[in-house]
């Protein structure tokens, strides 16, 4: 007899609005899959070095160590899928390696993007083409924007169907 795989959804998170999007997205789906949600946060900071005579720049990245994943995943798990089991994880390492390699035998890759404005779509970043690339398993790239549309559409009960379906 053979025991069921846990399903999982995996989801890269850094604190931007755009990964929070992803998240909950992701958590709405889990709850519809019966999945896990594994929320992931990359610090490719520790990853790198730098030559004995530079000094490190200030930049906003500083923040990223004070960045709680499990905090946010709790939060988005509380809000929009109580019953959906979210685990948080802080890895260091090149995001886009350490995505590929914790979705193997996922059900599915989740990530944020900016949002699109309307007449100027922005390109995917280095990390979502590396991970459309070469995942091994279906990436969804939510846009905060059109995450809280649909997040919207769902409290008015309000069924949408895009142009050309």
């Amino acid at each position: 007899m053979s025991v069921p795989a846990v399903r999982r959804i995996v989801v890269g998170v850094d604190g931007s609005v755009e990964s929070v999007a992803a998240l909950r997205w992701a958590c709405r789906e889990a709850a519809l899959r019966g999945a896990e949600v594994h929320a992931v946060h990359v610090r490719e900071a520790r990853c790198h070095s730098l030559p004995s005579y530079a000094a490190p720049a200030q930049s906003s990245q500083q923040g990223c160590d004070d960045f709680d994943v499990d905090e946010l995943a709790g939060k988005i798990k509380a809000e929009f899928a109580p019953d959906v089991e979210v685990k948080g994880e802080v890895v260091d390492g090149l995001a886009a390696r350490i995505l590929l390699e914790l979705c193997a035998g996922a059900d599915m890759l989740v990530l944020g993007t900016a949002s699109d404005t309307a007449g100027a779509p922005r390109p995917a970043g280095p990390v979502i083409r590396a991970c459309l690339r070469r995942a091994a398993c279906p990436v969804v790239v939510i846009s905060a924007e059109q995450e809280t549309a649909h997040h919207d559409e769902d409290a008015g009960s309000q069924v949408m169907v895009p142009a050309g379906v």
